[in-house]
């Protein structure tokens, strides 16, 4: 550990370890790290919601039982950054709609509560789009504050990004995790589904939800993932899925040399020139060790079966505010609402029908490489006032439920980043980030970093 590293470019197991051994402040540390997020607000707006006596009797009570020779938790004193779909006791939870302004939930979600148990810190709501999924959030990207930072994680990415967390929870339905990773250049990890149960997660879809981390290394995502992880007993998409051993078996070595495939993806024309030079630059340093193949045909038809589930479930899951408070919705998610009126429920349960024939679709893949990398994103971040960018490079995997890693490795004009995305067999999440953490090595080692 350097012991000239700025408490605040940490990442959260340093982190724990310093606040656990007596060697940092908690509550003094927690202080700054808040005044530094507050100042930010003006240009960021990365948090929905902050309040600094919650944030401090946190730190205090966590410090309190260190003093008295409690054990500290496998998080100790990590502030953690909370996507603003996911509900929390202390902080309202709005869902980005003035709809839900003020709502206090009664609970924590399940994710929420293994958090606390494990002794990090609730910092903040992370600023998300209308209902993750429609009118953007006001955050803006810190690589240039006229560049968007991704879709409905996008206050989570740019909290870790901006430094002011190391470690932030969002989630995905599409392309909300790795695509604002991408942007933003930090790690992000999303597990295979059902690995983190949703219970008091709002639901867009819950046969495509998913829940994942950013954080500023590999470790800090397995550390995470391992505390949430598991059946709760209420999440039906985590049934008999037990706790993962990640923080241990991704640090592992390699019983052999791990092997990748570099797929440029039907939408590859799509790509700015830029990335596509920069994909195959990339590639190219690792030659003997990443391959070029491609995708299997039915890729491209996950496009539409992904949109035909998500907005015929996003149209039941908004049922209420759609018949009490429709002036209250933007004008994006009202045409979201329409087009799922015209869903057929032959064309939904055949859409449904083909999840496990996509993810199986892969299977061979996997028994020659131990993950599949593609682009995470069609280039740079697009300017603020255009979009927020396009998911199609994480579709068809979100559509399957298979695990995926951002690797914030590559560096376009402007120093604005561009990710590797890389994407594992469903179940061996573990395996993925022990390739990934090998394969992060293997290229700077090659370049020179």
């Amino acid at each position: 550990m350097d012991a000239s590293m700025p408490f605040s470019a940490m990442g959260a197991l340093e982190l724990r370890e310093r606040y656990a051994s007596g060697a940092l402040p908690l509550a003094q540390t927690t202080a700054q790290l808040l005044a530094a997020a507050e100042a930010s607000q003006e240009r960021l707006s990365a948090f929905a919601q902050l309040d600094a006596r919650i944030i401090a009797l946190q730190a205090d009570h966590l410090e309190a039982g260190r003093m008295r020779g409690e054990s500290c938790g496998p998080l100790f004193g990590v502030p953690i950054a909370i996507k603003d779909i996911i509900d929390t006791i202390d902080f309202p939870t709005e869902f980005g709609s003035p709809i839900h302004q003020g709502r206090y939930p009664i609970a924590d979600a399940t994710l929420v509560r293994r958090l606390r148990e494990a002794g990090a810190i609730v910092f903040g709501k992370a600023a998300t789009s209308e209902f993750a999924i429609a009118t953007p959030a006001p955050t803006r990207n810190p690589h240039g504050h006229d560049r968007t930072p991704g879709a409905s994680s996008a206050g989570s990415a740019a909290a870790v990004a901006a430094g002011l967390v190391p470690v932030a929870i969002g989630s995905q339905t599409n392309g909300s995790m790795i695509r604002p990773a991408s942007f933003c250049g930090v790690y992000a990890f999303k597990p295979t589904r059902g690995l983190i149960p949703r219970t008091g997660v709002l639901e867009q879809s819950p046969t495509l939800d998913q829940i994942g981390v950013f954080a500023r290394n590999i470790d800090d995502l397995a550390a995470v993932v391992e505390v949430i992880s598991g059946d709760d007993g209420v999440d039906p998409a985590t049934r008999g899925l037990a706790p993962r051993r990640l923080l241990e078996l991704s640090r592992s070595d390699p019983p052999l040399p791990p092997r990748f495939c570099f797929v440029r993806t039907p939408w590859w024309s799509r790509m700015s020139e830029e990335a596509r030079e920069a994909c195959e630059a990339f590639v190219d340093v690792l030659e003997g060790v990443v391959v070029h193949t491609e995708l299997p045909p039915i890729v491209e038809r996950t496009v539409s079966w992904h949109q035909t589930i998500n907005n015929a479930e996003l149209a039941h899951c908004l049922r209420n505010e759609r018949a009490r408070s429709p002036e209250l919705l933007g004008g994006a998610l009202q045409e979201r609402l329409r087009a799922a009126d015209a869903v057929s429920a032959i064309d939904y349960l055949y859409a449904v029908d083909r999840i496990p024939h996509v993810a199986t679709a892969f299977d061979e893949y996997f028994e020659h490489f131990d993950a599949i990398l593609t682009p995470a994103s069609l280039g740079a971040a697009p300017p603020i006032s255009e979009s927020t960018g396009d998911p199609i490079m994480q579709t068809v995997w979100s559509f399957a439920g298979l695990p995926s890693v951002n690797l914030p490795l590559i560096t376009l004009a402007d120093d604005l980043p561009m990710g590797i995305q890389a994407v594992g067999p469903a179940g061996q999440d573990a395996r993925l980030l022990r390739a990934c953490r090998w394969l992060v090595k293997t290229f700077l080692e090659r370049t020179g970093n």
